[in-house]
């Protein structure tokens, strides 16, 4: 079929068979930056009406990134492996050129020079609402929240107010903001984010961020709960919000509903394989222990997940909570499959793979070493990295578990200097954290 150029409504040129790709390309891009349901069937609609788009291709790679599994990258890494000759047979342009280049780093493992490729596209078009939503995911995963913020501060004032997708810039704003510890100036943009459209996940999620970082738990509850209605109809990323509602109740001790919604909603759908749901279910099962709760045989269900995840090598940030699924959960074999591959993984020349290295086994470690009782010894593996660990990736509210565990072996080490220094370091910033005093 014979390949044209043409303009979406934002004036971005696509090298396709039809104008209605190009448009359509545009509803796969606001559905993807709103977690919504439809967004692979969107996509699978434009790859089959018009296979040999090129963005459409780079589409299919990114959402098989996206996944974070050793399956999916594989699939990836075939769509990107003739897509440069592809790009070239089509006469793509420079934009969709640098698309490719993108997928290929990061299937090559460059995390690096994929966001930096992003970054670039976007100051030429910073219309892109693609490259920069994929950028705000992988400063996310490096966990540098003040390039999430400045990401989005240089492209805010470029977009109309009007524009149907600025309410998700808005929330992406207010994410990176509030990593940054700007709370208040976070809450502003979130919640005005929220106004425009009480469904966008991401913009609720900001503003329960900054909720929980404020420790203003009764206040999220109800903010989390009043707009349930809304953002339940995204996708798997809904349970990522009870899991904030759950860390409210946790600090409340109101186990009783922690485990109700563990149960009914946080755990509901672990088999679809969604990255981020073993992320949910193993940091919010070792807490409530570490709160003294017995979660009975919960962990069982994580140990299955995680085992089909002992090969990954994509981002360190999941692969840390298949293992402490599998550690917890008593699979000792397993975990010390998945630590041997985080060894070899540390070796490559890889972006994730230098933070395996210099953070990522030391976690690892420590989490082994705390389920065994060798708690000086979890102690003494976690403590030298604890100023690392944004590098793992996540928000400061996912990673405060590590922190957790290491106070945790620390308090049960009796080491009563150590213990009191660490625990008082985290009081300077939870200062009514119960769990903490």
């Amino acid at each position: 079929m014979p390949m044209k150029t043409y303009a979406d409504a934002d004036g971005l040129e696509f090298t396709a068979s039809s104008p209605d790709s190009a448009n359509k390309f545009a509803d796969f891009t606001s559905s993807y930056m709103g977690f919504r349901r439809e967004t692979g069937a969107i996509l699978k609609d434009i790859t089959d009406a018009d296979p040999d788009m090129p963005m459409a291709r780079c589409a299919k790679g990114y959402l098989a990134k996206l996944f974070g599994s050793s399956n999916h990258s594989a699939r990836a890494n075939v769509i990107s492996a003739d897509l440069n000759d592809h790009i070239k047979a089509t006469n793509a342009n420079d934009r969709e050129q640098r698309h490719a280049a993108a997928l290929t780093a990061w299937c090559a493992g460059d995390l690096d020079k994929t966001t930096r490729i992003w970054e670039e596209i976007l100051l030429e078009h910073p219309q892109d609402g693609l490259a920069l939503r994929l950028a705000h995911f992988t400063h996310f995963y490096s966990g540098d929240g003040r390039k999430m913020r400045d990401s989005m501060a240089r492209i805010l004032p470029l977009w109309s107010k009007d524009h149907r997708n600025y309410g998700f810039l808005q929330g992406m704003y207010a994410f990176g903001l509030e990593e940054c510890g700007q709370y208040e100036k976070a809450e502003r943009f979130g919640r005005a984010a929220v106004e425009r459209n009480p469904q966008d996940a991401w913009s609720v999620h900001s503003i329960a961020h900054v909720l929980e970082m404020t420790e203003r738990h009764e206040e999220g509850i109800q903010w989390v709960a009043g707009l349930e209605s809304d953002w339940s109809t995204v996708n798997n990323f809904r349970f990522h919000l009870y899991w904030h509602k759950s860390l409210y109740h946790l600090e409340r001790g109101e186990f009783d509903a922690v485990m109700r919604i563990y149960d009914e909603q946080v755990s509901s759908d672990i088999e679809s394989n969604f990255y981020l749901d073993i992320c949910n279910c193993s940091s919010l099962l070792w807490r409530l222990e570490m709160f003294g709760i017995d979660v009975g045989g919960r962990w069982k269900a994580l140990v299955e997940v995680a085992k089909k995840h002992l090969e990954d090598k994509d981002l360190i940030f999941l692969t840390l909570h298949y293992l402490m699924a599998l550690i917890a959960g008593g699979d000792k074999v397993a975990a010390d499959q998945m630590i041997e591959g985080m060894q070899n993984w540390s070796t490559m020349d890889e972006t994730q793979a230098r933070v395996c290295g210099e953070v990522g086994l030391a976690i690892a470690s420590g989490m082994q070493h705390a389920r065994e009782g060798r708690f000086k010894d979890a102690v003494a593996a976690m403590e030298p990295v604890r100023y690392k660990l944004n590098l793992v990736g996540g928000s400061a509210a996912q990673r405060d578990v590590f922190v957790m565990i290491m106070l945790d072996a620390a308090k049960a080490s009796s080491d009563a200097l150590v213990a009191r220094a660490l625990f008082a370091e985290r009081l300077g910033e939870k200062v009514h954290s119960s769990w903490t005093w």
